[in-house]
Formats: C-alpha cells, sequence, structure tokens
C-alpha cells in the first residue's frame, strides 16, 4: 500500500464526510501493487461535505484553493465567499513542491503551474466532488449513469477507493494523457466480467460514436 495513501487515509478517518481514494492510485489498490508513478493524491468526495472538508482541512493548516478554469485558481478564506467553477479543490501545506502559484489583478485570484515530477509528502491533496443518491454514486457528466454504492465504493485495508470501472469512466474522456492507456488495460484484466460490462454499457451511452475502449 501506497505510504501516502495511508497517511491521507489517516489524515481523513473519522471525519463528518464520506470519501475515497480515487485516480491512479485507487487503480493501484484494486491491483494491489504499484503499477506506475503516480503525481498526487486524489480523493473523491460528496457536494454536501464540500464546507465540511475545506473548513477541517483549514483547520489542520492547509491553504484550500478551487479550480477556476483557464489556469487559475481562487483561494478560499471563507467557506461564504466561494466560486465553485469547477468540481476540483486542492489543498496545499507548507513549501508544497507540486503547485506554484502566481498574483493576478483580482483577489485572492492566483494563476497555477503543476510541477507532475511526483507527489514527496502530504502536502498536497485534491479533492473531486461527486454526487449520490441513498443507494446509489451517480456519475458526473451523466446521472442516469449510476452504480450502486456498495459497487463504487471499495474497500482494502482499511481504506475505501473508487471502484476502478468508475475511474475508468472518467480516465476515459483522456485516453491520450500519460498512463490512462496501461490504466485501463491493466484494471480491465483483473475485473470481473459484472465490472468490464458496467463499463462498456456506460462508456457506449457516453460515447454513441465509439470509442477505443468499447469492446
Amino acid at each position: 500500500m501506497n505510504t501516502l495513501v495511508k497517511l491521507a487515509n489517516e489524515l481523513l478517518q473519522g471525519q463528518p464526510f464520506e470519501y475515497a481514494v480515487c485516480g491512479g492510485m485507487a487503480i493501484d489498490m484494486f491491483l494491489g501493487y504499484e503499477s506506475r508513478r503516480h503525481g498526487d493524491i486524489d480523493i473523491l468526495a460528496f457536494y454536501p461535505d464540500r464546507d465540511k472538508i475545506i473548513k477541517y482541512m483549514q483547520s489542520i493548516g492547509y491553504e484550500v484553493y478551487e479550480m477556476l478554469g483557464g489556469g487559475k485558481c481562487h483561494h478560499i478564506t471563507d467557506t461564504e465567499n466561494q466560486v465553485v467553477a469547477k468540481n476540483n479543490i486542492f489543498c496545499t501545506k507548507g513549501n508544497c513542491e507540486l503547485v506554484h502559484l502566481y498574483p493576478t489583478s483580482e483577489k485572492d485570484v492566483y494563476f497555477m503551474d503543476f510541477d507532475h515530477s511526483g507527489l514527496t509528502s502530504l502536502n498536497f491533496i485534491e479533492f473531486l466532488f461527486d454526487e449520490k443518491s441513498d443507494t446509489e454514486f451517480l456519475y458526473r457528466r451523466n446521472h442516469n449513469i449510476r452504480l450502486a454504492l456498495d459497487k463504487a465504493i471499495l474497500v482494502v485495508d482499511g481504506i475505501p477507493f473508487l471502484a476502478p470501472e468508475v475511474c475508468l469512466l472518467y480516465k476515459s474522456t483522456d485516453v491520450q494523457r500519460e498512463g490512462y492507456q496501461q490504466d485501463y488495460e491493466k484494471a480491465t484484466e483483473k475485473m470481473s466480467e459484472e465490472q468490464r460490462l458496467w463499463l462498456n454499457t456506460s462508456l457506449i451511452a457516453m460515447y454513441p460514436d465509439g470509442h477505443k475502449w468499447i469492446v
């Protein structure tokens, strides 16, 4: 198990919000080994818990920023003053080597530049917000695509993570990105027939004109 994943879980467990490791590290948790190098830690959370997460991360010494698009982010100093333009926030602490911020003419708004060389300490965490019903995970880009929560959020060694078929559906929008094709090949080899069928059906729904991962 990746050390930073363990540390992130220790940081978040017991708090009054749900979370799960997602992205490439979730794929590795499913595989049971570290298949490739990852640039950062992505954590899935749900929209109703956004303010709770922001306040908690601030309370333990992190600075919190929300993505704005166009290479900009907004420093959230007060949960009452948010733009909520995108689905993700990132939290930094101390001398974070992953992100460099440059001031703009707008108050608390920065240009940002990410260094994807890899995270070496838990001074950067990104949260990506999704939605759910009482029983189902709702795919953010199409709420008609759903999966039972107990199948969407899996657990290994007490650490929750997003199921590989859901991770791959999100990754399907950028298959040329480094590592994504490898994630697909390794994960689908181990996934159950039920998981592969859900992914394939979801890909067909999202890409009626075709996609390289549709089988």
